[in-house]
C-alpha cells in the first residue's frame, strides 16, 4: 500500500477540489445527471415498504461505482454513456451491496452504543429523520441530547467512515474481498488525514461559508426567499455535489494509487 504520510497534505485536499471542478467542467450535464440520479433512485428505493432502507444501504455503493465510472470516463476523453451508472450491476455486484449491508448494520450499532450515553435521543432523532416510516414518530426533547452521546457518536463512527470511504472502489476495481478492502481503506484514509481534512475545508468553503456570505447579502439587499434559493442555493447544490464527488475520486488515485501491486482497475 502506498505510503501516504508525506506525500499527501492538507494542500492536497484543496488540489482535489480544483481537480474535481475541472472535470466537472468537462461535462457539466453528465456529472449533474449521474449525481441526481444517484440521489432520486435512492429515494424512490428508500419508498419500498419495510425494506427500504436496507435496500438503499446495500445499493448506494452500487450506484456510487457507477457515478465514478463515468468520473473516469471523462478522463479518457470519452463521451460517457448515460447508463454507466448502471455498470456495477453487471460484475461485483453482491460485495458492493453487502458492503452496503455492513454499513448499515455498523451505523445502527454506533446510534445504539449512544443509548447508554443519552437514553436513545439521538437514535430516535437519526431514525425520525432517516428511516421511512419514523417521520409520524414522536420528536423526542432535543434538550436531553447529551454532548457524552455526541462524542461517542463521533469516535466509534470515524473509523467506519474511513474503513468504508474507499472500501467500494476497491472492491470494485481491485476485486478486493469486502475485509480486505475495509482494512486498506481504514488505513490509507487514516495516514492521508491532513489531504481529507482539506478536501473538508474547501467543501465547507465554498458549500456553506461563500453561499452564506451571498445569501444575506442578498436578503439585505431585499431579495425574496425564494428567489435567493433559485439563485444561490439550487445553483450551488448543482455544482458543488458533482464536484465533491469528482473530487473524492482525486483522492482516491492519490490515496491508494494503482501503480504498487494492486490489481489494475476494470473499466466497463
Amino acid at each position: 500500500m502506498a505510503n501516504t504520510e508525506n506525500r499527501v497534505t492538507f494542500a492536497s485536499g484543496w488540489q482535489w477540489f480544483r481537480a474535481g471542478f475541472a472535470r466537472y467542467r468537462r461535462n457539466p450535464v453528465l456529472m449533474v445527471f449521474w449525481v441526481m440520479s444517484y440521489w432520486t433512485l435512492l429515494g424512490l428505493v428508500g419508498l419500498v415498504p419495510v425494506l427500504g432502507d436496507l435496500l438503499v444501504a446495500a445499493l448506494a455503493p452500487v450506484l456510487l461505482i457507477g457515478v465514478l465510472t463515468g468520473c473516469r470516463a471523462l478522463d479518457r476523453d470519452d463521451m460517457p454513456s448515460f447508463t454507466l451508472l448502471f455498470s456495477a450491476f453487471k460484475g461485483r455486484l453482491q460485495p458492493l451491496m453487502g458492503l452496503g449491508v455492513l454499513h448499515f448494520v455498523l451505523t445502527l450499532g454506533v446510534l445504539g452504543l449512544t443509548a447508554l450515553a443519552d437514553g436513545g435521543v439521538l437514535l430516535q432523532l437519526m431514525a425520525r429523520s432517516t428511516l421511512s416510516g419514523a417521520e409520524n414518530a414522536p420528536m423526542p426533547d432535543a434538550d436531553s441530547l447529551s454532548l457524552t452521546a455526541l462524542v461517542i457518536a463521533l469516535l466509534a463512527y470515524l473509523p467506519i467512515m474511513l474503513a468504508f470511504a474507499y472500501a467500494p472502489l476497491l472492491v470494485a476495481w481491485r476485486e478486493f474481498g469486502i475485509g480486505k478492502a475495509l482494512f486498506f481503506s481504514l488505513v490509507a484514509s487514516w495516514r492521508a488525514w491532513p489531504g481529507l481534512l482539506g478536501l473538508l475545508s474547501a467543501i465547507i468553503v465554498f458549500g456553506v461559508l461563500l453561499p452564506s456570505v451571498v445569501m444575506m447579502l442578498l436578503l439585505a439587499l431585499g431579495v425574496s426567499d425564494a428567489l435567493v434559493t433559485s439563485l444561490v442555493v439550487v445553483p450551488i447544490m448543482a455544482v458543488l455535489a458533482p464536484t465533491v464527488v469528482s473530487a473524492f475520486l482525486n483522492s482516491y488515485s492519490d490515496i491508494l494509487p494503482e501503480t504498487e501491486g494492486a490489481p489494475p482497475a476494470q473499466t466497463p
